[in-house]
């Protein structure tokens, strides 16, 4: 490969990093890498050459590692977050990994979070859980979805556990609890 291919892969590198300004789809970007790899010898050489971690660079290269079909899906833009490219690749199966990129192209939703819920398995996104809130709700049930952060909720699942109880009966508690501290306070108010 000439000198031109090699300022063609710096080009797409350096103009499209960034989710927000990117213009390629993450497969020319992860190419782009991976000839700027062969060429320089490492990821760490490449990395320094184009101004980047190895490890970005190295998430880049994830797309490279998912079956032709879920390739596609990244080619035509359906899926661009490396995130979930390496969500994917975790999976490790590869009837699973282009099931769970054709599930996560028919979401409406594009949150990080959704998807992760799908890739990971055993729940349910939350476009689908709110229609089966609003169903529980026609029904007598008063469904709650609180919304934490990674650090909050693995603190809620420790205590429950350290309590014995399950996350949702902890917070149940703690929102009753609450509750009856705020009537006590403006019952002493009056």
């Amino acid at each position: 490969m000439g000198k031109l291919e090699e300022t063609t892969a710096l080009a797409i590198v350096f103009g499209n990093t960034r989710r927000k300004k990117r213009k390629e789809n993450l497969v020319s970007i992860a190419k782009a890498f991976e000839y700027l790899v062969k060429l320089h010898g490492s990821q760490r050489a490449t990395a320094e050459k184009v101004g980047l971690s190895a490890e970005m660079i190295r998430q880049f290269l994830t797309v490279l590692k998912l079956p032709d079909e879920v390739q596609q899906l990244f080619a035509k833009r359906q899926l661009d977050s490396v995130d979930v490219a390496k969500d994917l690749v975790a999976l490790k199966d590869k009837s699973r990994q282009i099931a769970v990129a054709k599930k996560i192209t028919g979401l409406l939703s594009t949150d990080a979070r959704d998807i992760q819920r799908i890739v990971k398995g055993g729940q349910v996104p939350a476009k689908e859980a709110r229609k089966l809130i609003l169903q529980a709700k026609k029904e007598g049930l008063h469904i709650f979805m609180v919304d934490f952060d990674d650090e909050t909720s693995r603190k809620v699942v420790r205590e429950a556990k350290r309590l014995k109880k399950g996350p949702a009966e902890l917070l149940r508690e703690v929102i009753l609890e609450w509750l009856n501290r705020k009537n006590e306070r403006q019952r002493d108010r009056r």
